[in-house]
């Protein structure tokens, strides 16, 4: 995801300064002509604008405010743009945070997986300071097409989650709908014909449409990631006493395959389990 929303900003004539924690991936970026920094901090002292694109709430609490992080390096007024989908009160406290040192984060997780992000066509959701938000739009543009400014802090993760419960949810239904239609008979690609002009179509049916005819598994979404988002959703769900029985299933799914040692294949694999 990262790489391919850097590569629109370099595209996009910005000069980007990139630090991966695995020095390949920094390797291969600066071959796109990005400069790589050797620390999160590094990268804050040579930047206004900072985008973040991390697996979970600890790591992003870890390279924002941990040692050698970005709140060791930013100016006053720099912003902190985070895609990565984390807990909302992670969100809201990296914001006061920063807010007390004088910059800004904002919340702005994104959804369209590898292909929307290497295409520039994400969905960002954002959440945090309003000036913060218009001052780093012509960034979050070249990454995204259609972007939502949604308020407070922590109101970009939390429309995040909504998407994913219903993306974990689809998922799910989808692998069972496949089996049953090709159990019966159905042929695939009459499959995609017929429901891609139907009521039951949706980015998430063609995807994994798209995904199960290739066989190839290795790229796209992984499994490992909707556990961590549906955990997410489980656990804000349990707290407010709302009843989510449909993302407590699905996440049951998801995590078996997971347990399985599935957890870095695209999410389309759940199928795979579900025969099992």
């Amino acid at each position: 995801m990262g790489s391919g929303m850097a590569r629109n900003l370099l595209k996009g004539g910005y000069e980007v300064i990139v630090h991966n924690r695995s020095p390949d991936k920094a390797a291969d970026m600066k071959r796109f002509g990005a400069i790589v920094a050797l620390s999160p901090e590094e990268v804050a002292r040579q930047a206004e604008i900072v985008v973040l694109s991390l697996p979970n709430s600890e790591t992003v609490a870890t390279v924002v405010l941990g040692k050698r992080g970005l709140a060791e390096g930013l100016r006053k007024g720099s912003v902190v743009i985070d895609t990565s989908t984390i807990d909302p009160t992670v969100a809201i406290e990296i914001a006061g945070e920063l807010k007390a040192r004088g910059s800004y984060f904002l919340d702005s997780p994104v959804s369209g997986g590898p292909e929307g992000a290497k295409a520039g066509t994400l969905t960002i959701m954002v959440g945090g300071d309003a000036l913060a938000y218009e001052r780093s739009k012509h960034v979050l543009q070249k990454m995204g097409k259609s972007i939502f400014y949604l308020g407070e802090s922590g109101a970009g993760q939390k429309m995040k989650l909504a998407n994913q419960s219903l993306v974990g949810v689809y998922f799910v239904a989808i692998a069972e709908t496949y089996r049953l239609a090709t159990g019966i008979g159905v042929k695939g690609e009459d499959l995609l014909r017929v429901i891609s002009t139907s009521w039951g179509d949706s980015p998430v049916f063609r995807h994994f449409m798209k995904v199960v005819k290739s066989g190839n598994y290795e790229d796209g979404a992984s499994i490992k990631l909707m556990v961590k988002d549906l955990s997410i959703v489980r656990g804000i769900s349990e707290k407010e006493e709302i009843p989510m029985s449909l993302a407590k299933l699905s996440l049951a799914h998801f995590r078996k395959a997971s347990d399985g040692g599935h957890a870095d294949l695209d999410m389309s694999y759940i199928s795979r389990v579900l025969e099992g």
